[in-house]
């Protein structure tokens, strides 16, 4: 059997209780690392008006596994409201201990709270009238439990792609490549990484551009046309050894349309060729699916698919028409 516990905005937690869940995060973290999946952090920049469930495992004599001999932390859900255009909509994150998983707890959990979005004060008080969550690898329990809880109206909304490229220093990334038009340079000073930012913001990413990483940009100072942000030391396990990431990489042309995209490729270009520069042996991206200029010119200069990612939604079907399933 399981309980729960709400914790509203802001409200700080009892010091015995963030130092079991911050152990539960770091042994997370690690059991998930090489299978890509979400990472959580109680040091992660989230949200104004986040709120967090805490998720226990009750002792119960019935049960023969191991079980705890007083309530146990098993789970976190952190419910991180949206804002501009998707106002109203919450992004949910979920993390269950490793030695609790394949038990139900996220099963016994729904059943208890439901997904009902109907009510004034939105979803179980946290103001939500549609929920969404990334299952990272197209998780299979994932879609186990959209199957399951149908009957809320959980519908996909959307896919990214992971697309990772083996790096061997002395190898062109682009052999084919004609003479360079387009210089990619390393971004100098705050004025650069303000309108990098910018471009950041207006391609709908959340929270803030990574302040640790290699900024590589296009452009003129002034208007800048396009960035592509760094880590070489992700250290994500690839069959290559370890990758190093290209965070994201934003353009300020809003057509979409069109396959090639010259200065997409030289983005690419220049973020593969700096992390092979830097020693690593592999560069990994991750795009969304519909991106027709990203998908193009990563495909062409020999990305390969390792993983999806999909994002499940749920809607106030009495307000709001479902999105369609793509």
């Amino acid at each position: 059997m399981i309980d729960f516990d709400w914790v509203p905005p802001g409200e700080d937690l009892p010091s015995d209780v963030e130092a079991e869940l911050r152990e539960m995060l770091r042994d997370a973290a690690e059991a998930d690392a090489e299978a890509g999946f979400p990472q959580l952090s109680l040091d992660d920049d989230t949200e104004p008006g986040t709120t967090r469930l805490l998720v226990w495992l009750l002792p119960d004599d019935r049960s023969g596994r191991t079980v705890p001999l007083a309530p146990s932390l098993a789970g976190y859900l952190r419910i991180e409201p949206l804002s501009g255009e998707d106002a109203g909509t919450a992004e949910v994150s979920h993390v269950v201990r490793p030695e609790y998983r394949s038990r139900g707890i996220t099963t016994l959990l729904l059943e208890k709270i439901g997904l009902e979005l109907g009510s004034d004060e939105g979803w179980c008080g946290t103001g939500a009238t549609a929920l969404r969550v990334w299952a990272r690898g197209n998780h299979p329990a994932a879609l186990r439990m959209s199957l399951r809880f149908r009957r809320y109206g959980i519908t996909t909304a959307a896919r990214r792609w992971q697309l990772v490229l083996p790096l061997r220093v002395g190898r062109e990334i682009d052999p084919g490549a004609e003479p360079r038009t387009i210089a990619v340079r390393e971004a100098q000073g705050a004025a650069e990484r303000r309108a990098a930012a910018d471009l950041w913001t207006a391609s709908g990413r959340r929270h803030r551009p990574p302040a640790d990483a290699t900024l590589l940009v296009s452009g003129p100072e002034a208007a800048l046309d396009g960035a592509v942000w760094i880590d070489p030391d992700s250290g994500e396990p690839t069959e290559w050894g370890a990758a190093g990431r290209l965070v994201a990489l934003v353009t300020g042309n809003a057509d979409r349309d069109h396959e090639e995209d010259p200065l997409v490729r030289a983005l690419l270009v220049a973020g593969l060729e700096r992390l092979r520069d830097a020693g690593v042996r592999a560069g990994m991206i991750t795009m969304d699916a519909r991106d027709r200029p990203l998908v193009h010119e990563a495909r062409s200069l020999g990305l390969m698919h390792d993983q999806t990612d999909v994002l499940y939604t749920v809607r106030n079907r009495a307000t709001e028409p479902l999105p369609a399933v793509r």
